[in-house]
């Protein structure tokens, strides 16, 4: 039966609104939260048990031995930088300020002074003693003392005002006064009268000495030190300084304390990863199965957490970045590879600064290597190469982040003979290590792929090659439907690649998408090699049954050979819900009362681009293959395609699939492509008829 008399739309069907499917919090996030929750807390709680006693520290306690560096490390030194600021903050005795005011107020003393002395009268103050000694003067003697108060005064305050030092005050006294020519009881008596009205020119300023203080103190910079590969960072029986352990933590150095923080950190980490599944995958129908996602993010925190107690940290990142490539989309596999690597960060028990980089590092290199180099898979040694060539990279990249973080990259440690070099002892550990988890992961794949949910390269190439015994089985018993599904296959490959859609999963689907027809050949046209047509003897009624049952059967012919749920989905999707119209036509032809419901496929619709696809490209062929008489020229192969593309979406086919205006644009393009080229000698009609009229002009 071709496309355009079999297939019709569904009045009953076209008028129900396409239902999106409900939102399963328990796939969605709890199973996956729950998984991710178990994993995470096992790797830390066990890491933690693993990496300490006899190497553990304990914070505030006594050194149990003397820990080393393991790695090159500048820090700030905190014990050492309090030292030298406390020093120099101490060695600032005060700020001295000097008062302007000074000889003024000693003029208004030494006035107020004379003033009693003169009149007897003591109002100001000033001790008795010595104003009794001056009033015993003789008054002219009073005076001589009272001038050279004020000459002393003015040398001495101009004195101070020029020496930016702070000399002894008394000092200065005497030695003005010892330029005087008086009496010894007469300088006494001056002296004793300066003192008294003589206030202090310089004094230390407690606030001002307090803030210098605080300035020279923050002028001071950090003391910076590096630690060398091997250098002691703290002596046995020595106590554990907070500065101490926080060097120790960035060495890799375990705790004996249990890690309550990082429990904590990877608990919250564990409840969010499920909402970013949620945001990639939800929109997506071509998504993998979350299972899948969860089992390779896992993966990746095993295998590095693995890598990180062999001394190999950054390596593990192979292993589900090849199975991610290998059996997803490169933009699924691409995120997940990435937020595998970054994640299990957090797990890791006892995991440095330099580890952590080395991780991340890894991580972004091979998501990004892989990419490219895992594109496109003929062979298993084609996968082996290219491993292998990853696996280098990794090494590279190692190495490459060891002399970023200030390992030394001397001639010894790059040494290819006996011994060999540190460098590559490093290296060779992270690529043994890439190389055997990548290898036995690979190994592993056909054995799991099938619980997973997903279909990888390698059964894809195995499942499409001709030996395949069910691909053999239908080339024997179906000849006819078999050349069918390899020109399907064909086409499927080229369209698919043009679309960016994964063509093996394509191909795998439309070489086994009829594989129903395998109970009954001779019932299909394209088995009966130009005989009598069976169902001319049968009912409609009965005709459609046979014809529709190949789905049904083709579904268990699929389990009994074990064949994946992404292959049987193209089984029950590529005729979606559409009627087998030529029969429906035949029993109302003849009078039975039916039902379009009884000539209908089981469905479902297609509910992804693969299936719809191919949908598309099993009609097409059908209508082409009707048509083939009628096609001259590219509209018409374009016009078949439209109206193909019309009647389905009439149908409404396409409700699950999310296509747009856009990418159905680009699907019409392609298919005119790729049929094009079957049909591009269908002009032979014009070409003889031109050749005719040729001969004639010549005659």
């Amino acid at each position: 039966m071709n496309a355009m008399n079999s297939e019709i739309p569904n009045p009953s069907k076209t008028a129900a609104p396409a239902k999106l499917p409900p939102h399963d919090f328990y796939g969605s996030y709890l199973i996956p939260a729950l998984i991710f929750l178990c994993a995470g807390l096992a790797i830390v709680v066990l890491g933690w048990l693993y990496a300490g006693g006899e190497y553990s520290f304990t914070e505030g306690r006594p050194s149990r031995y003397t820990y080393r560096a393991v790695s090159p490390m500048r820090y700030t030194d905190t014990i050492a930088t309090d030292k030298l600021r406390n020093r120099v903050e101490e060695s600032l005795a005060g700020v001295v300020v000097r008062d302007a005011a000074a000889e003024d107020r000693m003029k208004s003393r030494l006035s107020e002074f004379r003033t009693a002395w003169s009149t007897n009268k003591n109002t100001a103050g000033f001790p008795e003693v010595l104003l009794n000694a001056f009033l015993a003067l003789q008054e002219q003697r009073g005076e001589v003392l009272f001038l050279a108060a004020e000459r002393v005064g003015e040398v001495y305050f101009k004195a101070m005002a020029e020496d930016l030092h702070t000399p002894p005050q008394d000092a200065e006294l005497w030695a003005e006064i010892g330029k005087l020519d008086l009496p010894a009881s007469e300088a006494n008596l001056l002296y004793q009268l300066m003192k008294e009205l003589a206030t202090p020119v310089y004094s230390t300023d407690p606030k001002l000495t307090t803030l210098m203080r605080q300035v020279v103190r923050t002028s001071i910079p950090p003391v910076e030190r590096q630690l060398e590969i091997g250098d002691a960072i703290v002596a046995q029986g020595e106590t554990i300084t907070p500065t101490i352990a926080r060097l120790l933590r960035f060495q890799g150095y375990p705790e004996s304390v249990f890690p309550l923080g990082r429990l904590a950190v990877a608990a919250l980490l564990m409840l969010t990863l499920p909402l970013w599944l949620e945001i990639l995958l939800h929109a997506d129908s071509n998504r993998p199965p979350r299972i899948s996602v969860v089992f390779l993010i896992t993966m990746g925190w095993v295998c590095q957490t693995l890598a990180s107690y062999v001394g190999a940290a950054g390596a593990g990142t192979l292993a589900p970045v090849l199975i991610a490539y290998l059996s997803m989309r490169r933009r699924f596999a691409f995120n997940i590879c990435l937020v595998g690597a970054a994640s299990s960060v957090f797990l890791i028990s006892g995991l440095s600064v330099y580890n952590t980089l080395s991780i991340l590092s890894a991580g972004l290199a091979c998501s990004m290597m892989g990419y490219y180099l895992l594109r496109r898979i003929d062979s298993i040694s084609t996968l082996a190469y290219k491993t292998l060539f990853l696996a280098v990279i990794l090494m590279l990249v190692k190495v490459s982040n060891r002399a970023f973080q200030g390992f030394p990259v001397t001639w010894q440690s790059l040494t290819l003979g006996w011994p060999l070099g540190e460098t590559w002892t490093v290296g060779g550990r992270v690529l043994l290590f890439d190389l055997l988890t990548a290898y036995l992961a690979a190994s592993l794949l056909p054995m799991i792929e099938g619980r997973l949910g997903v279909l990888s390269v390698l059964k894809a190439r195995q499942l499409s090659h001709p030996s395949s015994p069910l691909l053999r089985k239908l080339q024997m018993e179906a000849p006819g439907t078999y050349h069918h599904c390899l020109m399907i296959g064909t086409l499927a490959e080229v369209v698919s690649t043009e679309l960016g859609i994964d063509e093996n999963l394509m191909k795998v689907g439309a070489y086994y998408h009829d594989i129903g027809k395998l109970r009954r050949p001779q019932y299909f046209v394209e088995n009966q090699m130009g005989g009598k047509n069976i169902h001319d003897d049968l009912p409609p009624t009965l005709s459609a049954v046979t014809i529709i049952a190949h789905v049904r059967e083709g579904v268990e012919l699929a389990g009994e050979f074990g064949l994946p749920k992404k292959v049987k989905q193209f089984i029950t999707e590529h005729h979606g819900t559409t009627s087998v119209g030529y029969f429906y036509k035949k029993a109302k032809a003849m009078g039975e009362n039916v039902d379009l419901s009884q000539f209908t496929y089981p469905g479902p619709k297609p509910q992804s681009r693969e299936t719809a696809l191919l949908m598309l490209l099993d009609s097409l062929e059908a209508a082409m293959r009707a048509e083939s008489r009628n096609i001259t020229s590219v509209k018409d192969i374009q016009e078949v395609i439209e109206r193909v593309i019309a009647i389905k979406i009439a149908d409404r086919q396409f409700d699950d699939v999310d296509f747009t205006f856009r990418e159905m644009e680009r699907v019409k393009a392609a298919l005119l492509r790729a049929f094009r080229s079957m049909y591009h000698t269908r002009v032979v009609k014009e070409i003889k008829q031109e050749a005719k009229q040729e001969a004639k002009q010549k005659t």
